[in-house]
């Protein structure tokens, strides 16, 4: 999304490294809580019923101990050696779904933590669920709100993160795997970053700003070195379970009523400036096949699918608006298919969208990013608000209702829709 990279970045280079050096000054003191704040930092990525992957950060530890409880019950504990870059990951299995863990972590005699997550649901589980979903997280204090505490006082059971997380390509860009490292490194330490991590399981997918603002298969063909730096990070401190040959979009179940399905929009689009032609492809063939027969044969009531970029409505054509052709066989093949909903990001503010057969999307974010004022409305816009925002989603037997979190912990917007709602004609 072009209009980022001037607008967004208000500090000069110079005050923006002045901030990173005192923050990290700081970090390394401590924040008053005995911690060492940014010597090891823990997050919990990928639950499924009976497994979380927990993934380490430290500046300086090389062996981190770690302890997994529920309640009173340790269930696990075992040793990681960390790697390159400080990271490591332990995958523990054997769990019971749909129950709190805490995962704590101990490294020359100082303990880190407590990680809070929650395994999903067994797949025939019918209770209710409720996750979370946003994006656009920048560590720059100019950007600074509460909003990260009102989405975990909401208490989702799963955060799904729609890219932007972090900015690499503002202030000092990155270009090496060390400078991409520092990055994601300053972020993960960053106070609000790091109590989202800490309460939280997420599952996350990469935007542009991971590697640099609109990226396509031509500006990672154009600057090869730099993009396999940004992807190697990327998945050093964002893994996916059973990722194989760089394959990172997938879904899951999160109970009978509900499966996610998580696009990669990024690794395999056409040049941005290409025709919009049969050719042009946002998500590549294999990915497109592997969706709609996906979402197709869902036997769950609600089909989530999670795209960074919307649909439509939003800036330039760095979003499906300029794919128009696959869009166009995207939403056709849903059609009959019931309970289907699109969420997105990307353009920084909160949207109700209608599209073709009535397919219905939902845009949220900035988590912490600057905020733009949306365009004229056109048809098929129902609702617009430019504020700080994450989305929930609570999903039942027969609704689901998603509601847009805002200032305050307010609730701005709500939505309650049936599977009839969400079956395309």
């Amino acid at each position: 999304m072009s209009r980022r990279s001037g607008r967004l970045a208000e500090l000069t280079r110079r005050e923006w490294a002045r901030w990173i050096g005192a923050t990290s000054a700081a970090a390394a003191l401590g924040c008053g809580d005995n911690r060492g704040a940014s010597a090891l930092v823990g997050a919990v990525f990928d639950p499924t019923p009976t497994a979380l992957l927990v993934a380490i950060w430290s500046r300086d530890a090389h062996e981190v101990d770690v302890e997994v409880t529920t309640g009173e019950e340790i269930v696990a504990a075992d040793t990681v050696v960390l790697g390159a870059g400080g990271v490591g990951m332990l995958d523990v299995d054997g769990l019971v779904p749909d129950r709190a863990y805490e995962i704590t972590f101990t490294s020359g005699g100082t303990s880190f933590g407590p990680c809070h997550a929650r395994t999903a649901p067994a797949d025939d589980a019918t209770g209710p669920v409720r996750i979370a979903v946003s994006a656009d997280f920048d560590p720059n204090p100019m950007f600074d709100s509460p909003l990260i505490e009102h989405v975990l006082a909401a208490e989702p059971q799963l955060y799904i993160s729609l890219g932007d997380f972090p900015y690499t390509d503002n202030g000092p860009i990155a270009q090496t795997v060390s400078e991409y490292r520092a990055r994601h490194a300053d972020l993960r330490t960053a106070p609000a970053a790091r109590r989202l991590l800490e309460g939280v399981g997420i599952r996350a997918i990469y935007d542009d700003h991971e590697f640099r603002n609109d990226w396509d298969t031509a500006r990672a063909q154009a600057e090869a070195d730099r993009y396999a730096a940004a992807m190697q990070v990327w998945d050093e401190f964002f893994p996916v379970r059973g990722a194989v040959d760089d394959i990172r979009y997938r879904s899951w179940r999160w109970g009978k009523h509900l499966e996610c399905f998580l696009l990669d929009c990024r690794r395999f689009r056409s040049s941005n400036s290409a025709p919009d032609d049969p050719e042009k492809t946002m998500l590549g063939p294999t990915q497109l096949a592997w969706v709609i027969d996906a979402v197709r044969r869902s036997t769950a009531t609600f089909k989530l699918v999670l795209t960074s970029v919307p649909l439509d409505f939003g800036e330039g054509f760095d979003h499906w608006a300029g794919f128009t052709n696959e869009r166009t066989r995207l939403l056709d093949a849903m059609v009959g298919v019931t309970g289907v909903v699109f969420v997105c990001a990307d353009q920084h503010y909160f949207a109700a969208h209608r599209h073709a057969h009535g397919i219905r999307e939902f845009q949220v974010g900035p988590l912490a990013r600057g905020v733009f004022a949306p365009g004229p409305v056109a048809p098929g816009v129902l609702f617009r608000s430019h504020q700080y925002n994450a989305g929930l989603i609570d999903v039942s037997s027969d609704r689901l209702v998603i509601a847009g979190l805002g200032a305050g912990g307010v609730r701005f917007f709500e939505e309650e829709l049936t599977v009839e709602i969400l079956t395309p004609r």
